[in-house]
């Protein structure tokens, strides 16, 4: 791990949608490990979060999606341009047989990654994912080709119509699952956290708080009524350590580090 920000050229942009791209670099270290994440920085911006969506052949690929003013600025970089990264930060997945990903969003981006180094280690698994729409799901080509891979979406406009979890509890009958990823929206994790512990599975699960020094000094990233450092001993948790969390469901601290509940 490095806190040391250096600069990279982007090699390439790849535009997903209107508002969501990818964003390539030469690997800046080896062995990055599937759910940890980088701290880009914008020069004359700001310095964000950001899970690595792929590595391979030496490539690393990060994946943007504009919902704030800075990922609104991360649209207009180009090719060439210099970005700053920080990284890589936290735990990510641990590698397990049998195992359903369950992604929704945005956190479809982790699972990607965890899904080329699963198939790349020959594991059996299977794939769960959900969107508002069919635009909002990324990598649907290398899902599908890399595994059974089952889409919903509120609108119906991908797949099944309805959310990720009406359909988890098929999933875990009609398969020899083992094992549970999810990544993505707070309120789908903690039914995907009920569902998996009903029938008794192990899981991990990657979730996001307000990430600001990625080493854990700030503190800013703890989860009540566990002590955990999100960006230390996340943002990846195992069952014991998320059943840990009393705040599920809470809003989220801000960059204050006050919990907003307005």
């Amino acid at each position: 791990m490095s806190d040391l920000m250096r600069t990279y050229p982007v090699l390439n942009v790849k535009s997903h949608s209107p508002v969501m791209k990818s964003f390539y670099f030469r690997q800046p270290v080896p062995d990055i490990q599937p759910g940890r994440f980088f701290n880009v920085w914008l020069p004359g911006v700001d310095e964000k979060p950001f899970s690595v969506s792929d590595v391979y052949q030496g490539i690393m690929e990060i994946t943007v999606k504009a919902v704030g003013p800075f990922t609104r600025k991360m649209m207009d970089v180009r090719r060439g341009d210099l970005l700053g990264l920080r990284g890589p930060f936290g735990r990510g997945f641990s590698h397990h047989q049998h195992a359903l990903l369950v992604g929704g969003g945005m956190g479809v981006v982790p699972l990607r990654y965890l899904a080329r180094q699963l198939r790349q280690r020959g594991f059996h698994f299977e794939v769960l994912l959900g969107g508002r729409c069919g635009q909002d799901i990324p990598f649907q080509n290398d899902f599908s080709e890399w595994a059974p891979t089952t889409f919903v979406t509120d609108d119906g406009s991908l797949g099944y119509k309805g959310l990720v979890a009406d359909y988890m509890q098929d999933k875990i009958r009609e398969s020899r699952l083992s094992f549970v990823y999810s990544s993505g929206p707070e309120a789908m994790l903690v039914k995907v956290m009920d569902l998996a512990a009903q029938a008794g599975l192990d899981y991990e699960i990657s979730f996001e708080r307000y990430m600001k020094c990625g080493i854990g000094i700030c503190g800013q990233c703890v989860v009540d009524g566990s002590g955990i450092r999100l960006c230390k001993e996340g943002p990846v948790l195992t069952r014991q350590e998320a059943e840990k969390v009393s705040e599920w469901g809470l809003p989220h601290r801000d960059a204050t580090g006050r919990r907003n509940n307005s």
